[in-house]
């Protein structure tokens, strides 16, 4: 008995170092792959200025210096070309257009991680910047300490008495070199998701400093510090260590040392890399502009009002008759431009234009600035049409809209069974699904399961009408496992309120629960239900229940079910 619980210990312990390396293989794959491609092109950058006999009147001056200096430069114009396409909104459409059709997971994935490599560039950019920046720093020391007046064509400094202070901010390089870095600091430190939750604004400007960068990135090589000799044929390396004596005895010296050393910085054509992936990013915003200014894409708010829980709901009518497309899961971005001509912000859509309807609704929940002011906007004008006889001092608000885009959400309706996990305003990627399913009598998802975490209980007053709704079509249908439905309400839990507000409602007072999900019995469950076979998990949430519900696909995965997670998350 001893050595059975043993050996069952020692094969959970080899399962477990199993599935853990193979997830942690698949989950840091690109990383490994990205941070392998710039190891090997700093490598090589790093050996051609080592060894490149150019370059060996300047190496001799500032030594490994140079070597790193050069060799990360072309790391940071590939990530520069690089950091601005997952943000390229046409870019991404343009790939779910082209590639969608071949393999929908992998661009689905790529969907789901277009920010995580935005972070991962723009953390990586950082890191190598401030190594770039280090090697230049000890490279204007050396250019100082080590002038030479026989080479004072390459050296940066005008002296040995030079400044240090001067070089580095009063020359094109390195007062460009000074302002990128800052900038870059600056936009990492204020893209913090503390920030960004509390003062969007300052993120929001903070990031555009990129064009400060860019533009500081093509003034930065002007000085042309890094210079290479031209005549290596007429000048070989260490002729300068030859006395003349030597030199004038020998024949073969004479040949290789007759003339001295020149040096040129040559033409710059690593600016291309960046040129490639700001223009890249500019063509996006300029097309994205003209559509959303476009008279296809032009809105009117048919309906706003503010909604129990902090929330906005809004009703948003395109002015062209011709519908518009959009499918279920897809969002759009929104600029109020009574509030701010700069901001965009995006939105899931919560209902879809119809053939006989050619508008769609967001339910915004507020949770920064930008939405405040929106729902105080829309509190004071119900205000004023209640007590002023409709007359209204402020403005009319209205939007500009720009999508609608597709995301990870877009593949829900591919999928045979669902499991769907919202926290909060977290729902509304999943509301579309359900007024789908109630409105038509599409085979997929075939089995659907929700669970819907809210702090208050006003926030499941939002879509509560459609899952009871759809509860009961299904039962009417004799499909009542066709659409399964957990709610859990976290704080303050009143039997009383709950009784008020939904006693008329069964169905969802019935699957009502205090507290927040044990997510074993759960996943247990579903498992269970689906042996041996594909369950897609989607959640849309904060980073907390990303992490704990990704955990528990991983872990019961080794169940025999096959539990695919997705997430959608814009903070």
């Amino acid at each position: 008995m001893r050595d059975y619980h043993q050996n069952r210990f020692t094969m959970e312990r080899v399962n477990k170092v199993y599935h853990s390396s193979r997830n942690f293989l698949f989950k840091y794959l690109i990383a490994l792959l990205w941070t392998g491609l710039n190891f090997v092109v700093f490598c090589k950058a790093f050996s051609n200025y080592h060894h490149d006999a150019d370059y060996y009147y300047l190496s001799r001056i500032l030594g490994i210096g140079l070597c790193v200096a050069r060799g990360t430069a072309p790391v940071l114009n590939v990530t520069m070309a690089l950091i601005t396409l997952p943000t390229c909104k046409t870019f991404n459409l343009m790939l779910h257009k082209i590639f969608g059709r071949f393999s929908m997971r992998l661009l689905v994935h790529y969907l789901e991680k277009t920010k995580v490599l935005h972070l991962i560039l723009g953390s990586g950019l950082l890191i190598v910047a401030i190594v770039h920046s280090v090697a230049h720093f000890v490279n204007i020391v050396n250019f100082v300490n080590n002038y030479d007046e026989r080479y004072r064509e390459i050296n940066w400094a005008n002296g040995p008495d030079d400044s240090i202070a001067r070089l580095l901010l009063a020359t094109p390089t390195g007062f460009s070199g000074c302002v990128m870095l800052l900038t870059l600091a600056s936009m990492a430190y204020l893209a913090r998701r503390s920030v960004r939750d509390r003062f969007y604004n300052s993120f929001f400007t903070s990031h555009h400093l990129f064009l400060v960068f860019y533009g500081m990135m093509f003034y930065h090589p002007l000085s042309g510090v890094i210079k290479h000799q031209t005549n290596t044929e007429r000048h070989r390396i260490m002729c300068d260590l030859v006395d003349n004596v030597t030199l004038h005895n020998n024949e073969d010296l004479l040949v290789l040392c007759e003339e001295p050393p020149t040096f040129s910085a040559g033409v710059k054509r690593a600016w291309i890399w960046p040129l490639v992936g700001i223009l890249i990013y500019l063509i996006d915003v300029s097309f994205r502009y003209l559509l959303s200014h476009s008279e296809r894409y032009r809105v009117t708010t048919i309906q706003a009002y503010a909604m129990t829980g902090h929330a906005v709901h809004l009703r948003l009518q395109f002015c062209r008759k011709s519908t518009v497309k959009v499918l279920p899961g897809q969002y759009v971005i929104l600029q109020c431009p009574a509030i701010s001509t700069l901001e965009w912000h995006p939105f899931t859509i919560t209902e879809l234009p119809t053939d006989d309807r050619n508008d769609l609704t967001l339910t915004i929940k507020v949770r920064g600035d930008w939405t405040e002011e929106l729902y105080d906007r829309i509190v004071q004008r119900e205000h004023c049409s209640q007590h002023l006889g409709g007359i209204d001092p402020y403005r009319r608000v209205e939007f500009l809209l720009d999508g609608p885009y597709p995301s990870v959400m877009s593949n829900m309706l591919d999928c045979k069974r669902v499991l769907f996990i919202g926290a909060g305003i977290g729902i509304t990627p999943f509301v579309t699904i359900m007024r789908l399913l109630l409105s038509t009598n599409v085979d997929r998802p075939a089995r659907v399961h929700l669970v819907w975490i809210a702090r208050s209980l006003e926030t499941f007053l939002w879509f509560s009408d459609e899952i009871a709704r759809l509860q009961e079509k299904f039962w009417s249908q004799n499909k009542p496992d066709r659409f399964w439905v957990q709610l859990y309400w976290t704080r303050n839990y009143d039997e009383h309120l709950l009784a008020e507000c939904f006693g008329d409602m069964p169905s969802i007072k019935s699957r009502m629960h205090r507290g927040r999900p044990n997510w074993n019995d759960i996943f247990i469950d579903l498992v269970t239900l689906y042996p041996k076979k594909s369950v897609s998990v989607f959640s849309c949430g904060p980073k907390e229940l990303t992490k704990e519900v990704r955990a528990k696909c991983k872990e019961y995965s080794k169940h025999g079910s096959r539990l695919s997670y997705f997430h959608e998350g814009f903070g």
